[in-house]
């Protein structure tokens, strides 16, 4: 930890950058956070700067991301129950264990995970959720409509869970004076307004509020500068997946995804014209690969705009799965896409432009 005249550094998380799209690939026999985490971990460490930056993980998320892996365990479960009964083959034998109670069992996993992680190299810690005396500003902001609390054209009362967690993201600066924090979300919800009141609340401490990986890597780097230029040394760019993300980035992609439109897009009689460009890549994970072919499991977001007939214009935001076949390293091919995390991304739409 730091003197009191040093600067502390914190790099908290939201849910939506640890989440697992149970969709493609589940495991339900245990728990962890996605590839972003060990991302995020190794810059850290590459960086050399393990002993100064300490991972938070808010309260809100662990109870998030356990809630969530019970749901779709819960959803899964009697998916697969209904596939495997339909469908029987001789070289395949499965029987059903006995009945478990899943929410006693995974919070089990939960605190051996967590167990690990304070373990390991890096130290992390528990961000607590926001103590009584900050419930009467998250009264106000639904009230007055604030951020987070917006929702689609500030309509909505949805952001409960957000303005939970982003006073306690400031109820944690303030009694961690001259901090420094990254907080690292995807949400639009969180943006200039916000980074404003923090300024006005935190007088002694900065905040950077991140939205993708390389906006947290060039802020780590900037932050191993300043606690040793001597030593710094920028992380070497090394992207294994370089070829598949220029193809995410070409517009074979973006031809493929709108002409098969896979129920991502909005169709109507209003409609003239639809475009669509990925702004952000979550996640890259080779699931089979063999001499002729791989198959990619891909996170990542779309940004929709529609041309209206009427001469305006509207667009959204939607955070998409998507499975991709790669054959003799250079044909690629979308299997399937489709809308993740819906519920959470309910009301993110931009604002029409008239």
């Amino acid at each position: 930890m730091t003197s009191n005249n040093e600067v502390a550094y914190y790099l908290i998380f939201d849910t939506n950058v640890l989440f697992q799209a149970y969709e493609k690939k589940a495991d339900f026999t245990s728990f962890s956070f996605n590839a972003t985490y060990k991302n995020i971990i190794d810059m850290i460490n590459q960086l050399d700067i393990y002993n100064q930056v300490v991972l938070g993980i808010p309260l809100v998320v662990w109870s998030e991301m356990e809630k969530q892996i019970i749901e779709k365990h819960d959803e899964l479960l009697l998916t697969y129950k209904k596939t495997i009964t339909k469908k029987i083959f001789p070289e395949y034998s499965i029987q059903e264990n006995p009945t478990i109670n899943y929410s006693e069992y995974i919070k089990i996993k939960i605190l051996k995970y967590k167990e690990e992680l304070s373990e390991g190299l890096n130290e992390v810690i528990e961000i607590p959720i926001a103590s009584n005396s900050r419930f009467k500003s998250i009264i106000n902001r639904a009230f007055s409509k604030l951020p987070p609390f917006e929702g689609k054209d500030k309509k909505s009362d949805k952001g409960f869970k957000d303005a939970l967690l982003w006073e306690s993201v400031l109820e944690f600066a303030l009694k961690h004076p001259k901090s420094k924090i990254i907080y690292y979300s995807k949400d639009n919800a969180f943006g200039n307004f916000l980074l404003k009141e923090f300024t006005e609340s935190v007088a002694d401490s900065l905040l950077f509020i991140c939205k993708n990986e390389d906006e947290v890597k060039t802020q780590l780097e900037m932050w191993a500068k300043e606690i040793d230029k001597y030593s710094y040394q920028p992380i070497e760019d090394f992207d294994e997946n370089k070829e598949i993300v220029e193809w995410l980035n070409s517009e074979d992609f973006i031809t493929q995804i709108m002409s098969r439109g896979f129920g991502l897009v909005e169709n109507g009689r209003l409609i003239s014209s639809t475009t669509a460009h990925l702004i952000d890549i979550d996640n890259i994970e080779c699931m089979t690969s063999n001499e002729d072919s791989k198959e990619y499991y891909i996170e990542g977001v779309l940004q929709v705009i529609y041309e209206l007939r009427d001469g305006g214009k509207t667009s959204e935001t939607i955070n998409v799965g998507i499975e991709v076949t790669i054959l003799d390293d250079s044909i690629y091919f979308i299997e399937c896409a489709y809308r993740i995390d819906d519920e959470d991304d309910e009301g993110d739409e931009d604002e029409s432009e008239v």
